[in-house]
């Protein structure tokens, strides 16, 4: 299917491209009209991106990536040293897609690796809600990293809650991401740099994105029912030659981008020999309003 599907409630107008790896192209705020990822003009492939560099194709909307981030070569057996593509297989493979209440559920077969992911997206009130399956095929452990690319616009003000007193791989304390700058507040980061970071202890709590001069909120939060530990992943683009300006604030299953490392430090996922795994994230849009509690949240 090279046309979109549309999700649409009340609070959300969401446009996903099962054709191209159930990218998540466009996600409007109905309040206001506002577009929260960053986007680029539609470029379709002309040929199978798989395998191709990522930033050669369509870099923009919601992407996920499995079984790593980073290119490289699978570090385990049985599937030790077959090249895994950037940013991992999934973006590049098109996927089976069935209409569901409320959303649309995608499948992905995996290519070089025995695997299925499903995720069933859906729209419930104010809540993007996304719920993943991810099935081994084969009779061996299967270590990955999962996350989803989700760059959100920096087009108007955002700032970060992050979980209070998080330390960063580099062991510094959020905010301070880089010795030389506080990162809660996106828009005050000079131009022309990029920074990518991983938050070291599990996630245990939502992050929220606020947009003051919209006077909206962002909420993301992560849980798993089978075990699945994932760390914050913030990166944030102030425009470079590897994108447009943006902010990725997004689970990960390890505490790197490199599959390999992610191992070495035990933070990568599992999932087990002819086993199974489940998680789910969630993305919440509230109003924000003065109140006497100084949450800000309506």
């Amino acid at each position: 299917m090279s046309q979109p599907l549309t999700l649409e409630n009340e609070y959300f107008r969401l446009e996903v491209w099962p054709q191209y790896g159930g990218k998540v192209s466009s996600i409007k705020d109905k309040t206001d009209g506002y577009e929260l990822l960053t986007t680029l003009p539609i470029e379709l492939p002309t040929r199978c991106p798989y395998d191709c560099p990522y930033a050669d194709t369509w870099p923009a909307g919601w992407d996920e990536c499995f079984p790593s981030l980073s290119p490289g070569s699978y570090p385990s057996y049985p599937y030790q040293d077959i090249p895994i593509p950037d940013h991992g297989e999934l973006w590049a493979l098109p996927t089976t897609c069935v209409p569901t209440r409320d959303g649309i559920t995608n499948v992905w077969q995996g290519l070089r690796f025995g695997y299925r992911l499903t995720r069933k997206l859906f729209l419930q009130g104010p809540t993007i809600q996304a719920e993943y399956t991810l099935i081994n095929l084969s009779p061996f452990d299967f270590p990955f990293l999962w996350t989803p690319l989700i760059p959100l616009s920096v087009q108007s003000s955002i700032q970060i809650d992050s979980p209070k007193n998080g330390v960063l791989q580099n062991d510094l304390t959020w905010p301070q991401l880089d010795p030389d700058y506080q990162f809660d507040d996106v828009n005050k980061l000079p131009s022309g740099r990029a920074w990518s970071v991983h938050f070291q202890d599990p996630i245990n709590q939502p992050v929220l994105i606020r947009y003051p001069e919209r006077k909206r909120l962002l909420k993301i939060d992560f849980n798993s029912d089978t075990g699945v530990n994932a760390f914050w992943r913030l990166a944030i683009n102030t425009g470079t030659s590897d994108g447009p300006k943006s902010l990725t604030l997004a689970p990960a299953t390890g505490r790197s981008d490199q599959l390999v490392q992610a191992i070495h430090d035990s933070s990568s996922a599992v999932l087990p020999a002819s086993g199974r795994v489940s998680w789910q994230i969630r993305l919440q849009i509230q109003s924000i309003c003065p109140d006497p509690d100084g949450t800000g949240v309506c």
